[in-house]
């Protein structure tokens, strides 16, 4: 079977299966494992070129659900389509279990599923009735935003909230949509008690120091005042598959261990 992943959790999925060797082409943001980095390149993963799927002749294409809307377009021209959805820790592990399915090793996924679950079960804080500390999550800042005017974070309907919520915390930012744009006055009305600021690629030559020093310049944002922002860096963290338990980890290390730095 020679399968097109459009979607880096699905590549991920892939080789965490043991299917590494029938992956035919992956996109740019396809960088883990790093043998996946040496397989043809179609580009971006949101603005596919129908012509240059054909070119790879897939027997199978995963997609997610960040970009099902090429789906259609690909599966008129009579290619199979998986779609990869990874909005939380139970669709990443059903993911695995339908592309496990479909490639014909649903043992292996059923078996590689029981043991992340029981990972993620195992490291999960649980109050138990305490106080869950309120935790922002911003992907994506612009380091050279120094003045912080425009912070993307993470509201309920992504995955990140199921990782605070795991982590012993809740998001701060209640509203339920994926992700949204807030000012620093925004930023300021919500004043959570931790920020935990993910950082990829473009942004891990960025000393953690610096990027601190902004989130500390907000005089009036408790967080910042009290030593409570973390760092994550890493592309790991803007991965939704498998390696979940990794992201959990810096995350439990952020809430509970107040960490300021956290890298892959």
């Amino acid at each position: 079977m020679r399968i097109l992943s459009i979607t880096p959790a699905g590549t991920e999925i892939l080789y965490e299966l043991g299917l590494g060797d029938r992956v035919v082409g992956v996109t740019k943001y396809c960088s883990w494992p790093p043998d996946a980095r040496l397989k043809p390149n179609l580009g971006d993963m949101m603005h596919v070129n129908i012509e240059v799927v054909a070119g790879f002749s897939p027997d199978m294409v995963l997609i997610s659900n960040m970009n099902s809307q090429i789906g259609e377009r690909i599966a008129s021209m009579g290619y199979k389509v998986v779609t990869v959805y990874q909005d939380n820790f139970d669709q990443i592990c059903d993911s695995m279990i339908r592309v496990g399915t479909e490639c014909g090793v649903p043992e292996i996924a059923s078996s590689r599923v029981d043991e992340l679950r029981k990972l993620v079960d195992a490291i999960s804080i649980d109050p138990a009735g305490g106080t869950r500390p309120r935790v922002l999550v911003t992907v994506g800042r612009d380091p050279a935003d120094t003045v912080l005017k425009k912070i993307h974070v993470a509201g309920r309907g992504s995955f990140y909230n199921d990782l605070i919520t795991r982590a012993g915390a809740e998001n701060a930012y209640n509203q339920n949509v994926p992700y949204a744009q807030i000012s620093r006055e925004g930023l300021l009305r919500i004043d959570p008690d931790v920020v935990i600021e993910l950082i990829g690629e473009n942004g891990m030559d960025v000393p953690t120091g610096e990027i601190a020093s902004q989130w500390k310049a907000v005089a009036d944002l408790r967080a910042a005042q009290e030593g409570r922002v973390s760092v994550i860096k890493g592309d790991f963290t803007l991965r939704a598959g498998p390696r979940y338990p990794k992201i959990l980890d810096a995350f439990i290390r952020a809430v509970q261990n107040g960490e300021s730095e956290i890298s892959e």
